[in-house]
C-alpha cells in the first residue's frame, strides 16, 4: 500500500486536477465503448465498492463520496492498471477520471440511469461543489492518519 504521505499528495492533486477540469471537458467515449451497464460484469471490488457507497449515501452524498474516496484508494493499490495514464498529463487526473468513470457506473448500477443521465449529473454544480468539499475532507483524514502514525 502507498505511504500515506503518498496518498495525501496524490488526493491534493486530484483535487487541484477536478477544480480544473469540471467533470464535462472529458473526452466523450468511442460509440462502441457504451456498450450499456450491463455489458460487462462487474468486478467483486467494485460490487462491494458500490454497496458501501449505496449504504453511505443514505446518510449523505458526503459521506458517499467519502466512501468513494477510501475505497477508491485501495482499488487503485491493489489494480493500478485501472489509470488510464495515456489520456492524463499526471497521475491525480488519472485518479480523478477513474473516480468521475466510477460515479457514472455507480450511479447506473444502483438507479438504472442511462450514461448521459448520470454524467449529467456528474456535472451539475452543486455535485461539483460537494465533491470537492469530500476531497478535502479526504486530504485531511489523510493528514491526521499520517501525524498519528509518525
Amino acid at each position: 500500500m502507498a505511504s500515506l504521505n503518498k496518498q495525501q499528495k496524490r488526493a491534493k492533486r486530484a483535487k487541484a486536477k477536478a477544480k480544473q477540469i469540471r467533470m464535462v471537458g472529458r473526452k466523450p467515449l468511442a460509440q462502441d465503448d457504451d456498450l450499456g451497464h450491463l455489458a460487462e460484469p462487474i468486478p467483486e471490488y467494485t460490487l462491494a465498492m458500490f454497496s458501501k457507497m449505496r449504504d453511505a449515501e443514505a446518510v449523505s452524498r458526503n459521506e458517499m463520496l467519502l466512501t468513494l474516496l477510501r475505497e477508491l484508494a485501495f482499488i487503485i493499490v491493489d489494480h493500478p492498471d485501472l489509470l488510464d495514464m495515456e489520456n492524463a498529463e499526471n497521475e491525480g487526473m488519472a485518479a480523478t477520471h477513474l473516480a468521475a468513470d466510477m460515479l457514472i457506473d455507480y450511479r447506473m448500477w444502483a438507479d438504472g440511469m442511462d450514461r448521459e443521465t448520470a454524467q449529467a449529473w456528474l456535472s451539475e454544480p452543486q455535485f461539483i461543489s460537494d465533491f470537492g468539499i469530500a476531497l478535502d475532507t479526504y486530504g485531511q483524514s489523510v493528514e491526521t492518519q499520517e501525524e498519528k502514525s509518525e
